[in-house]
């Protein structure tokens, strides 16, 4: 039911986040008083249409869920009678027309302060912030991050949950700042730790700031390394191994939990090793040869052997909700970073500095929608704030057919003092559509290579 769930719950996304886009050009050009022909959202074969009166607006959903538009009347697209020629589009001013154009990319970004007041007051899951792993030659080791350290503000802003101030840290990462942690350390004392971001090993974009960036990683259960199931007839079967078995040891070196089991045996392919084992009680010594299987162009060891049920997380989460009147500035702060860190990614992306691999398409969104549905409201909600910022964002690009590119055309109007000629913005509505299937064929193709792997 797994793509079902996905598909339904990506339409109700971009019904949602569409409709609003929509909405808000809609009720500018009405309020500025620009005549409303078509509000659709949707395209192709209608599928429902009212309209009040022929002089009223029509209310369309199209077949094809994927977008929607305004059409407003305009001379420019036939023939208007001389009574209602004040109502048409080209004839207000430049500002009102500009105005109409961003409405739609700041409905998107209202929306998202919406979603994100919702999130705060409803409450979400998220870890304690508790550092729990220092990795080493790491800067968070270097400053003087230690495990058990408790995250009190970061920049003196206060930290309720592990992942809270995460855009903050990206944008600042972004911009190679210096940034202040308070934290309490294991026997109560509080300190300053200053991680400065141009000393980072890496200066790619990754939204695991905390662990990628600085080092540091949230207290977790540990994860035994203890055999949840065998895969019948695999190298783990062969060899005697049994569901239930715990591994203490790999040729003498010690194995703390199931992520070291996985690192040596994946690390080993075709090579004979001697698994210690605790077997109800008593000790037994077990040879296993891993297979070699081909991972993304690297040869690892594989046995066949499932991991154990994950451990309980309660007492390592903490429900992180604000009350009304704080849910609306963070709100706010959260679209405000998480449009500069949007804009931020566009940009690294196309200098090389993050991965393409960011950019998604409907595939890897529909996935996200049911994936977020699944583990809840709040989650859902901030979803849909992520891609609402993101749809807005995407819309102010300086890219005919856009509204970012209509923008330029009357920029360069203002400046000029006469409208773009129609051949100009033919061919640049031509080059836009396509930069645009040039990015939805970069936004398949990753899709694609997502789910193969």
């Amino acid at each position: 039911m797994d793509p079902l769930n996905n598909l339904i719950f990506f339409l109700i996304a971009v019904a949602i986040l569409v409709s609003f886009h929509e909405f808000g050009h809609f009720i500018v050009a009405r309020w500025l008083g620009v005549r409303v022909l078509r509000f659709s959202v949707g395209f192709g074969r209608t599928l429902w249409r009212w309209q009040k009166d022929e002089n009223s607006t029509e209310y369309v959903i199209g077949l094809i869920p994927l977008g929607g538009y305004v059409r407003m009347l305009d001379e420019r697209e036939g023939e208007v009678p001389v009574a209602i020629r004040d109502q048409a589009f080209n004839r207000k001013s430049l500002s009102r027309r500009s105005l109409i154009v961003l409405a739609g990319p700041l409905a998107n970004l209202l929306l998202a302060i919406g979603l994100y007041w919702g999130v705060g007051i409803i409450g979400s899951e998220d870890l304690d912030p508790v550092v729990g792993r220092v990795h080493a030659e790491s800067i968070g080791l270097e400053s003087g991050f230690e495990i058990g350290d408790r995250i009190l503000k970061i920049d003196d802003r206060p930290v309720y949950g592990w992942s809270e101030q995460r855009l903050y840290l990206l944008d600042r990462a972004a911009n190679q700042d210096v940034v202040v942690f308070d934290v309490e350390k294991i026997d109560a004392r509080k300190e300053k730790i200053v991680i400065d971001f141009s000393r980072a090993p890496s200066q790619t974009f990754s939204p695991a700031v905390l662990r990628e960036l600085i080092g540091i990683g949230p207290l977790l259960p540990v994860y035994e390394a203890e055999v949840g199931d065998v895969v019948p007839d695999g190298p783990a079967d062969n060899a005697g191994i049994k569901k239930g078995d715990k591994i203490l040891a790999i040729d003498n070196e010690s194995v703390l939990d199931w992520g070291d089991f996985v690192r040596v045996i994946s690390g080993s392919p075709g090579k004979s090793l001697s698994l210690a084992i605790q077997r109800q009680g008593e000790g037994v010594l077990v040879n296993v040869v891993p297979e070699s299987m081909q991972a993304e162009g690297q040869s690892i060891g594989r046995i066949g052997v499932f991991a154990p049920p994950p451990p309980a997380l309660d007492k390592f989460m903490v429900t992180v909700r604000y009350g009304l009147f704080e849910s609306i500035s963070r709100a706010i702060d959260t679209t405000w970073l998480m449009s500069a860190v949007t804009v931020q990614l566009f940009g690294k992306m196309l200098t090389g500095g993050a991965s393409r691999e960011h950019l998604s398409g409907p595939i890897s969104i529909a996935r996200y929608a049911g994936q977020s549905a699944d583990l809840g409201i709040a989650q859902f909600l901030a979803f849909l704030a992520v891609l609402s910022v993101s749809l807005g964002i995407l819309n102010l690009l300086p890219i005919p057919v856009l509204d970012g590119g209509h923008l330029v055309y009357f920029l360069i109007e203002g400046v000029t003092r006469r409208p773009v000629p129609e051949v100009v913005m033919y061919w640049g509505q031509q080059i836009g559509i396509g930069i645009i299937v040039l990015l939805m064929g970069l936004a398949f193709y990753n899709d694609l290579i997502s789910l193969f792997r």
